[in-house]
């Protein structure tokens, strides 16, 4: 009998919810790092998950800090301004084997370490918190693209099939057996996985997605299917498209999908709050440095004028301000 693969989740909100329930009811030996209401209701009930399947509940061991013993797969599925305060309680089932997959919107730390991404990490990584704890051999990269929210605590709703893209951070080039055996993991899990020789295009295109409708979302109060359907907020969108494709192109990034297939794209959602408004209405910290400063800092490194992106970004955070 194949044992079954320990796999920690640090993070218990929508996404982090969302993929452990499932990792769980595939029969893999998932642990939780949560706290608070959502660490009591899983000790006390399990994680519920509501998706296009059905519904169902599955107890996980579930603690403020990760398990003593080496994990086959760290998850890390928190907001990118979280993710230094986690390193302390993660500690122990690290070793220089463990595979770390962050699950983070915005630029991640580990493309800022040098490179034509560099000026952005003071913006994504203070004081290489990140980089000293997660070199970026370890690490997975990794682009989410799930419809998840999270009505109470322990109970996560997915509205339809969650997709991961997975990329070596260290390596582009190619896709190696370890990567395509957590693939496998993942895949068993229900979750639609992508394997990617560069992770950074990606990760890229998701950025843009994220950075035209989060913060707009916030300003606007709408889902994205409104906003993508509104000729004065697509008109916005395109506008913030176009810059962070002059960015990327700046980057060396040139394969962002065109302005009319993303806002398809976001036509198409439905009536989904992205995770920045979630956030907004819950009184949360917004995840502004990841997705939106760390684009001006390489903006302004490499000449770029990004005015739409600069506007919104500083209203969002404003409004934000107002409201807590």
């Amino acid at each position: 009998m194949v044992e079954a693969p320990k796999i920690c989740v640090a993070g218990s909100g929508a996404l982090g919810g969302t993929f452990a329930a499932m990792l769980a009811h595939s029969g893999a030996n998932v642990s939780v790092v949560a706290r608070g209401a959502t660490l009591q209701a899983i000790r006390a009930r399990g994680l519920e998950l509501q998706g296009p399947a059905g519904t169902f509940c599955i107890p996980v061991a579930a603690a403020e800090r990760a398990p003593d013993t080496r994990q086959d797969l760290l998850v890390l599925a928190v907001k990118a301004h979280q993710l230094a305060t986690l390193v302390p309680l993660v500690k122990a089932t690290v070793d220089a084997g463990t595979p770390v997959l962050p699950i983070v919107n915005g630029i991640p730390w580990w493309m800022t370490v040098d490179g034509p991404f560099e000026s952005a990490h003071k913006t994504v990584d203070p004081g290489s918190v990140l980089t000293a704890a997660f070199p970026a051999v370890q690490v997975i990269g990794c682009v989410a693209y799930a419809f998840a929210s999270m009505p109470l605590p322990a109970v996560v709703r997915s509205d339809r099939q969650p997709k991961l893209v997975l990329g070596r951070a260290a390596q582009q080039g190619c896709v190696d057996a370890g990567l395509a055996q957590i693939g496998n993991i993942l895949s068993t899990a229900g979750i639609a996985v992508e394997l990617s020789a560069d992770i950074r295009q990606p990760i890229w295109t998701k950025l843009a997605f994220n950075l035209a409708t989060n913060p707009l979302s916030v300003l606007c109060e709408a889902t994205l299917e409104k906003m993508g359907t509104v000729e004065d907020s697509r008109a916005v969108i395109s506008d913030v498209l176009a810059e962070v494709r002059a960015v990327g192109a700046a980057c060396g990034l040139t394969g962002l999908p065109p302005t009319s297939a993303l806002l398809d794209v976001i036509a198409s959602a439905g009536p989904h709050e992205t995770s920045m408004l979630q956030d907004f209405r819950a009184g949360r910290l917004l995840e502004l440095d990841a997705m939106g400063e760390a684009v001006t800092r390489l903006a302004g490194a490499y000449g770029v004028p990004t005015p739409t992106i600069n506007t919104l970004v500083r209203l969002t955070r404003f409004k934000a301000a107002q409201c807590r």
